[in-house]
């Protein structure tokens, strides 16, 4: 496939979640594109206007070509559960001549090898491996963004930790820095990618917001919360991973060994979270400081920022 290509179409696979309402936020911004959003038949969500939406049966094929066909690009942002269905829309995308699909990686580093192996992800790996089978036969193009863990959605989840409740599980020590990324970044990434489509072509992108370690949060945390008692339970990842392997090996595969794994994909040092080289200049990402995280933690919980 020739990579000279002017990406003007593109639909959105996934546009009501976090992940695809900040990428439709703005590929609508940089009024550079026609948007369609792939919406399931049943679906009541609205889009903004200026958005094309196209009901469609994720289950057909003929369904997804056709709302595909003319489209220059795809980007998925479907759910983790949704990843493995994947596989049926870039059937169409590729049958419909879409030449870029961006899949929904949006996370953890998956070209390391220890994050690769944790069977949570096993389905953006096969996705991965589908799509370099794809470009390489000439059928269609990709580009992976890994932007590590969401700093402002993981804060409102509780995943980094719970500020509500003042808990705090600190996993292998909470001193390692970990690469984060705001929802916005993501979407900044993605409207950069599909205006360098040649210098983004078949490979993965890394971006960040900033390196920030656990218990950097919680210092933080608490200075937002001054006399206030928070409950702190430190966790091995290793204990995590060994613990849901145990839970798959009995057929037991349900929410709690998925999100084991993934809290070890994410914070245990070996699964590189700590993103050494990365691709913010190419795609105009500058990346936030120390206040603005402050800010940052500050507007999500309505505390008030230290002077």
């Amino acid at each position: 496939m020739t990579y000279d290509i002017s990406i003007k179409k593109v639909a959105v696979a996934g546009a009501s979640g976090p992940v695809g309402t900040a990428i439709l936020k703005e590929l609508l911004k940089s009024q550079l594109f026609e948007i369609t959003v792939l919406t399931r038949q049943a679906s009541h969500h609205t889009f903004p206007p200026g958005v094309k939406v196209c009901p469609i049966d994720y289950t057909s094929t003929d369904s997804l070509i056709a709302a595909l066909s003319g489209q220059d690009a795809l980007v998925s942002s479907v759910s983790m559960a949704a990843v493995p269905s994947q596989r049926l829309l870039i059937d169409a995308a590729v049958k419909a001549g879409v030449k870029r699909i961006i899949p929904s990686e949006f996370g953890c580093d998956l070209k390391n090898t220890n994050t690769r192996k944790l069977p949570v992800f096993a389905g953006k790996v096969d996705i991965e491996r589908y799509l370099d089978e794809l470009a390489i036969k000439g059928e269609t193009s990709y580009t992976l963004v890994f932007c590590g863990p969401f700093l402002d959605l993981g804060l409102r989840q509780g995943i980094f930790l719970n500020f509500e409740q003042r808990k705090a599980n600190i996993y292998d020590g909470g001193e390692q820095l970990i690469s984060t990324s705001r929802l916005g970044t993501a979407g900044k990434a993605v409207r950069r990618i599909l205006t360098h489509p040649r210098e983004t072509a078949d490979r993965a992108v890394w971006v960040k917001d900033i390196d920030i370690s656990q218990n950097q949060l919680l210092k933080l945390a608490q200075s937002l919360t001054p006399g206030e008692e928070w409950e702190v339970t430190h966790v091995s990842t290793a204990e995590l991973e060994k613990e849901s392997m145990e839970e798959i090996k009995r057929k037991e595969v349900g929410v709690k060994p998925m999100q084991g794994l993934l809290l070890r994909g994410i914070f245990a040092p070996e699964c590189g979270n700590l993103f050494q080289h990365v691709h913010n200049s190419v795609l105009g990402i500058t990346g936030i400081s120390g206040p603005d995280l402050e800010e940052l933690v500050a507007s999500i919980f309505g505390t008030k920022k230290l002077e």
